[in-house]
């Protein structure tokens, strides 16, 4: 390979978390006032702070959202509530304290949105319905609340995943800013947003769906995350409801598999790709130098015994059964936040796998629980000789964290004896991800998105959330005006999103593709969308997206290693799932 891998940086215009990305948004309410009384909230009277209302119990003098007239923020208001979370060891609760938004009157009549409180909307029955609880803790409206269609997410934006999913959740909220700032729907209809927070496991997934579907009435949703969740709330919640989903990263092929009355999409490819790549990577891995003692960790869900299910058998035929040791480990969902016990349960896996090390080559299967697992492993199967410091390799779900589990590596972690090997293990991890970016349009919605995030970086997974976003708002608007948006609506306009007559590419440097294809979509024609993720061409089967898979490496100095894709799996053609590894010879890595 003859050029500077690490321009490819610079080239793909890549951003990785780091402990200082994890973000607390107290984001400013544009609701002006002169005195506290005019700031009246379903959770009680907030406070006139520099003539902006805030909400009951939020913090004045926080971040601020950017008013630069340049910005492309629409005219948005934040709603919040301060709310507390109650757990126990049997089953988390989630309660709303005494400044919750919870109603504890009589319900209030009315015909319109803005006859209710910020925090409320005037429901079917004709009285004002809260929006807010644990789970969901905030609302964004456009300027005018009575003539709006409402939608959701849910994702886990809470510790520990914070600096992973914080970013996906703001390109949501970007999104829907963007399409606010630049259109409507047909009908003069805007678009309102209501943000939940389902980190404190199953059940809050299946109250915040469900509080989101039965409650603010949503006609779509945006997640969840994790392709176990998915299953259970589309099973259990939407599609019985007749609720779009669509999540920009449950890749589990179950997930196309369900009897979804075309209501579940995504934005990222399906695991059969990956699965794939993996087991050609480590072919060609054994080709050059060996894979004397593969170890296969993979967490215990969807996503996880998935990836396990497909490529196991293959590694065993291509490296042989004995050079393959395979383990799963438990969700970390699945322990309430106990970090202690988490620490216990994957010690014990480790422990379970002893007797085979040393190992040549660790895969990990999961998200960013993955760093515990490393740093566990390194202090406790690795002898801390360099000749036996296994090649690590993470799936999808951790790609966007690698730098941050060398960054976090040192004092006050717990992990001071693992900083002398620092470099090594910079040169012995690398990830595998779908091909989910496109470095143009990412680099347009990179530059809105710090505008509007106070400077913060975007990851590159952010750019499955806007795209996600950005596709459920235009098969909306293929819904004519009068007629009600709902998910069935919505399912009925994807396929004028697939391979149509006007090419829209979400790039440049104002808003004016979201315009473009709007008015293509509201009278009847077809588009065919370049995202920031990458071309979306869905499969109207089974509404899934075909692309190849990257390789990543850690490349630069081991203070402050940068992220970087150095090789790519290029498909066969459709429709063929499997293809071959190339190393190309000028970035950025692309097929073709």
């Amino acid at each position: 390979m003859n050029f500077d891998r690490l321009s490819l940086v610079a080239t793909l215009g890549l951003a990785a978390a780091s402990p200082s990305c994890s973000l607390a948004l107290e984001l400013g309410d544009s609701v002006s006032c002169t005195v506290d009384e005019d700031c009246l909230y379903g959770a009680g009277m907030g406070t006139c702070d520099a003539n902006v209302c805030r909400p009951p119990g939020s913090a004045s003098g926080g971040s601020e959202t950017d008013t630069d007239p340049s910005s492309t923020t629409g005219p948005t208001t934040t709603v919040s509530s301060t709310l507390t979370t109650e757990s126990s060891e049997s089953s988390p609760e989630t309660t709303l304290d005494s400044s919750s938004s919870e109603s504890t009157g009589t319900p209030v009549a009315c015909a319109v949105n803005s006859e209710c409180e910020n925090d409320q909307r005037c429901g079917a029955a004709g009285e004002c319905v809260e929006l807010l609880t644990t789970e969901c803790q905030e609302v964004f409206w456009p300027a005018d609340r009575d003539n709006v269609v409402f939608i959701g997410s849910v994702m886990p934006t809470s510790e520990p995943y914070t600096n992973l999913l914080q970013p996906l959740e703001n390109a949501v909220l970007l999104g829907v800013e963007d399409f606010n700032a630049e259109t409507e729907l047909q009908g003069d209809r805007e678009v309102a947003y209501v943000r939940c927070d389902d980190t404190a496991g199953p059940a809050a997934s299946l109250a915040a769906a469900t509080h989101l579907v039965e409650n603010v009435g949503v006609a779509a949703i945006v997640g969840p995350i994790f392709s176990e969740t998915v299953l259970a709330i589309a099973e259990s919640v939407t599609i019985p409801a007749g609720t779009f989903m669509i999540s920009p990263t449950a890749s589990a092929m179950s997930v196309a598999d369900l009897d979804d009355d075309n209501l579940v999409w995504r934005t990222i490819p399906g695991d059969v790709y990956q699965s794939n790549a993996l087991v050609d990577r480590f072919d060609d891995l054994d080709d050059s130098g060996g894979v004397d003692n593969l170890l296969v960790l993979a967490k215990d869900d969807a996503y996880g015994n998935g990836v396990l299910t497909a490529i196991l058998s293959d590694l065993e035929a291509d490296l042989g059964a004995s050079n393959v040791t395979q383990a799963v480990y438990p969700n970390p969902t699945d322990f309430g936040g106990d970090m202690e016990m988490l620490l216990a349960a994957y010690g014990t896996v480790l422990a379970g796998v002893s007797d085979d090390a040393p190992f040549s080559h660790v895969l990990f299967v999961g998200t960013s629980e993955i760093q515990v697992l490393l740093y566990a492993y390194l202090g406790t199967l690795w002898d801390g000789n360099p000749a036996t410091m296994p090649l690590f390799t993470v799936s999808h779900g951790a790609v966007p964290e690698m730098e941050r589990f060398i960054n976090e590596i040192g004092p006050g972690t717990g992990t001071e004896a693992l900083e002398p090997a620092k470099g090594l293990i910079v040169a012995n991890m690398e990830g595998t991800s779908p091909v989910v970016l496109n470095p143009a349009n990412f680099n347009a919605f990179s530059i809105r998105y710090r505008i509007r995030f106070n400077d913060e970086e975007p990851l590159t997974s952010s750019a499955l959330g806007y795209d996600a976003t950005m596709a459920t708002l235009f098969a909306m608007c293929r819904v004519p005006a009068g007629e009600e948006v709902t998910g069935t609506a919505i399912a009925a306009g994807m396929p004028a999103l697939v391979d149509g007559d006007t090419f829209i590419s979400f790039s440049g440097s104002d808003l004016s593709f979201i315009d473009e294809a709007r008015n293509a979509l509201a009278v009847g024609g077809t588009v065919d969308l370049q995202g920031v993720s990458g071309e979306l061409q869905w499969d109207l089967e089974t509404g899934d997206v075909r692309a190849g898979v990257w390789g990543w490496e850690l490349l630069g100095e081991s203070d402050d290693p940068v992220s970087a894709p150095t090789r790519i799996y290029c498909l066969n053609p459709e429709p063929a799932t499997d293809g071959a590894w190339e190393a190309p010879e000028a970035p950025p890595a692309s097929c073709g």
